[in-house]
């Protein structure tokens, strides 16, 4: 059995960046030192010095090497843990989990970004429904997501286990409360949100799938709470709104 090295993660609470290797360490059980950084400020200059560009998460491996990038940081944990089974050993499977990671990526996630920040009532109502839209995107690549007979009734991307599909797009399901937290009635907007994703039928596997992973134990403490996240957010609505 090979010696597991000493790992020490540099992350934030409140970046869902930082809580994709969060989660690859609750998910493997894999021992760590945790040292938060706080990005509401600038960096100090030790921390430069390990990740000169002051992104979180970092992780500094035997105190020698650092890798950055939340996906790649991630992935290492992960590797080092193959009997978690969070990469599949299916190769159609790892080709359609970097795929949704990119889709998400690409596509869905900036758009949620901007209806969140977005503090006008009706541009804000627009953006959500062209949010609305590319969750049915999602909805079909879940759909058509390659599951082993085992776990074709399971509720994740690949079926009954949690794998790195599901880790890497956790951190922005879980902060689907942003898509209202700045508008004016927010309590309202949210209610009709929820109600316009639950009563889409083009919804139905995405809700299954979402409500599975944001009440996944280890996705619950991977998460700030929502007053501390939404600090952070604050500094994205333009000045003009």
């Amino acid at each position: 059995m090979s010696t597991q090295p000493h790992l020490t993660l540099y992350s934030s609470p409140v970046c869902p960046f930082a809580a994709r290797a969060v989660l690859a360490m609750a998910e493997t059980k894999q021992e760590h030192e945790s040292i938060p950084i706080d990005i509401a400020v600038p960096r100090p200059d030790w921390y430069l010095h390990i990740n000169p560009y002051g992104q979180v998460p970092a992780l500094k491996i035997n105190d020698k090497a650092v890798i950055y990038e939340s996906l790649i940081v991630a992935e290492y944990i992960a590797d080092l843990h193959p009997e978690s089974g969070l990469i599949s050993t299916d190769a159609l499977q790892r080709a359609q989990t970097r795929y949704i990671i990119h889709h998400w990526g690409a596509h869905v996630q900036s758009i949620i970004h901007k209806a969140s920040v977005t503090v006008n009532a009706a541009e804000s109502a627009a953006l959500r429904q062209q949010v609305i839209q590319e969750l049915e995107k999602v909805n079909g690549l879940l759909e058509k997501a390659s599951k082993t007979p085992t776990d074709i009734a399971g509720p994740f991307f690949l079926g009954e286990k949690f794998t790195f599909a599901d880790l890497a797009i956790a951190p922005f399901l879980a902060r689907f409360f942003l898509l209202s937290a700045f508008q004016e009635d927010k309590d309202a907007v949210s209610k009709e949100f929820e109600q316009s994703l639950q009563a889409n039928s083009n919804l139905k596997r995405f809700n299954e799938w979402r409500h599975a992973i944001v009440s996944r134990a280890s996705v619950q403490k991977a998460t700030a709470d929502e007053e501390s996240i939404k600090n952070i957010y604050r500094k994205f609505i333009p000045k003009s709104n």
